[in-house]
């Protein structure tokens, strides 16, 4: 007898929080693959709703010849001018190649935290960082097709909201709320898809294009067991962040009692100590922290991958209420 989608979810999700433990070393390629995506796929959604009111904000502001930064940038404009165009060049030039250099290193690690999640034992993190390179185009091509179709999602959602800054009618607002309701689920699909290729590609070898038609037949087969396990996964996450807020609130109790002994000592060293040492510690514990949600992230979806694509199991509907509908 199949299991219940509730349990069913429960055992992934537990699988993929023993091997998040277990294999603290991929917690550093987790931090890095952060940078092009968390593993997260409702929270591209909430984010996208902020891309498109802070572009509509942009717009409206551009419309009456100003906006929120424009004597900020003005400013850098001047100072680059200043330094010199051989200085800027250079400064230009590392720039680029540190954006570079980060966005290589985010998409090795994700194929990195694909292979140390498919695994069976502990990974080296050097092996399966050299393994990864093997698949840099194809999730680089992915992961560029999943930014144009979140670029055009997003273009198309602030067009709407545009017609509602120049003539605010009712009509507008419902246009607007309309495409809303449209575009986000899309959204989320295509970063379902996105996910699905990813594990596709480092799993199969596939590529990109293949790991994407394939991504599409899985999704088309369990499209609301996708849904589902992309909330309770957004879920989980959230609630963890709120406890770590509350550990992090719990941690300025000390540091307030040492920054007040700081200031009542009169030591400056004392003073200038607790603080980088407090900046220290916070900074370290938010990067252990993401690190950590994004490669269960990313160990949870493979796990849901792997049990979609099994013989026996794959064919059955994940979802309880698909399988309530068709009785």
């Amino acid at each position: 007898m199949p299991k219940k989608s509730t349990a069913l979810y429960r055992t992934l999700i537990r699988d993929a929080w023993k091997l998040t433990l277990e294999r603290k070393a991929l917690w550093i390629f987790g931090i890095f693959a952060a940078l092009v995506s968390t593993g997260g796929v409702i929270d591209v959604a909430l984010a996208s709703i902020k891309k498109v009111r802070s572009a509509g904000s942009l717009i409206e502001q551009l419309f009456s010849s100003s906006f929120i930064g424009y004597d900020l940038f003005a400013q850098y404009i001047r100072q680059l001018y200043l330094i010199g165009p051989e200085r800027t060049s250079w400064l230009i030039s590392v720039f680029t190649l540190c954006a570079i250099a980060l966005f290589v290193m985010a998409i090795v690690s994700q194929a990195a935290l694909i292979l140390g999640a498919k695994s069976k034992h502990t990974p080296d993190p050097y092996h399966i960082r050299k393994e990864a390179l093997c698949h840099f185009w194809d999730l680089f091509l992915i992961a560029v097709l999943t930014k144009l179709m979140n670029g055009i999602l997003i273009m198309l959602m602030t067009l709407p909201l545009v017609l509602l800054y120049i003539q605010t009618t009712q009509y507008n607002a419902w246009i607007f709320f309309l495409i809303m309701i449209l575009f986000l689920p899309a959204i989320i699909i295509v970063n379902i898809i996105a996910m699905l290729a990813l594990i596709d590609v480092v799993h199969k070898g596939h590529g990109a294009l293949h790991a994407i038609e394939y991504a599409l037949r899985l999704f088309q087969k369990q499209w609301l067991a996708t849904l589902e396990f992309g909330i309770l996964l957004f879920l989980l996450v959230f609630g963890a962040g709120l406890l770590f807020i509350g550990l992090l609130t719990l941690f300025t109790i000390p540091y307030s009692i040492l920054y007040t002994v700081a200031l009542v000592s009169g030591s400056i060293n004392l003073f200038l100590i607790t603080n980088v040492l407090a900046a220290l510690a916070i900074l370290f514990a938010i990067l252990i922290f993401g690190g950590a949600a994004v490669t269960f992230q990313y160990t949870a979806w493979y796990q849901f991958y792997k049990r979609a694509m099994h013989k026996t199991h794959g064919k059955m509907h994940f979802s309880k209420y698909v399988r309530w509908l068709r009785g």
